[in-house]
C-alpha cells in the first residue's frame, strides 16, 4: 500500500513537472492523469522490470492525452521525440521487430488521413508509429487489440456525445490510442 501511495505521488509530481514544460498547451489534466496512470502501473506491475518503462510510457501518454483533450491537437514536440525514443529503445532492447507493427499502423493511419482528413489528424498519424510499435512488443495479438480498440473507443465517445446533442463535437483520438496501447501492452506482459 505504501508503494502505491508513493507511486501516485511520484506520478503527480511528474505530471506537474511536465505541465510546466508544456505551459504553451496548458494541459491541466496532466498531474491527475499521471498520478492515476502511475498508481495503476505500480499496483499492477510494482517490483517487476516492467514497472519503470510502463510508468515512463504512462507519463508520456498522459501528456499526449491531456494536450489532445484540451487543444484537440497532438503537437510535434510530443509525438516526434517520442517516436525517436521508442524506436531507439526497441532497437537497443532487441525488440526491433516491433517496429513493423509501428510501420503498419502508421501506414493505415496515413492512408485514412489522406482519404478522409477529418477522420484522423496528422498528430494521430505521427503517434501511430509509436503506439503501433509499443503494442507490438507483446506480439501481434496486443497490436491487434490496440489497433482495433482505439477507433472503437473514439467512436463510442463520439456516439455518446452525439446522443447528448453534440453532433459536431470534435473528439480527441489520441487518448483512445494511448489508453488502448497501454492496456494492450499491460495485458500482453501479464
Amino acid at each position: 500500500m505504501m508503494g502505491l501511495c508513493v507511486a501516485v505521488v511520484v506520478g503527480a509530481a511528474a505530471g506537474m513537472t511536465m505541465r510546466r514544460c508544456l505551459v504553451r498547451w496548458e494541459p491541466r489534466l496532466l498531474p491527475l492523469l499521471c498520478a492515476l496512470g502511475t498508481g495503476w502501473v505500480w499496483w499492477r506491475f510494482g517490483g517487476s522490470g516492467y514497472a519503470v518503462p510502463l510508468c515512463i510510457t504512462t507519463w508520456w501518454f498522459a501528456a499526449l492525452s491531456a494536450v489532445d483533450l484540451q487543444r484537440r491537437r497532438l503537437p510535434n514536440v510530443l509525438t516526434v521525440p517520442g517516436a525517436i525514443v521508442v524506436t531507439i529503445a526497441l532497437v537497443l532492447t532487441g525488440s526491433a521487430g516491433a517496429l513493423l507493427g509501428g510501420a503498419l499502423l502508421f501506414a493505415i493511419y496515413l492512408v485514412v488521413h489522406l482519404l478522409a482528413p477529418a477522420a484522423f489528424g496528422a498528430g494521430d498519424v505521427k503517434l501511430a508509429w509509436s503506439v503501433g510499435s509499443i503494442a507490438c512488443v507483446g506480439g501481434g495479438e496486443g497490436w491487434a487489440i490496440a489497433a482495433l480498440s482505439a477507433p472503437v473507443a473514439t467512436a463510442v465517445v463520439g456516439s455518446v456525445a452525439a446522443a447528448f446533442g453534440h453532433r459536431r463535437a470534435r473528439i480527441a483520438h489520441g487518448p483512445s490510442m494511448c489508453g488502448a496501447t497501454l492496456l494492450a501492452s499491460a495485458a500482453s506482459l501479464a
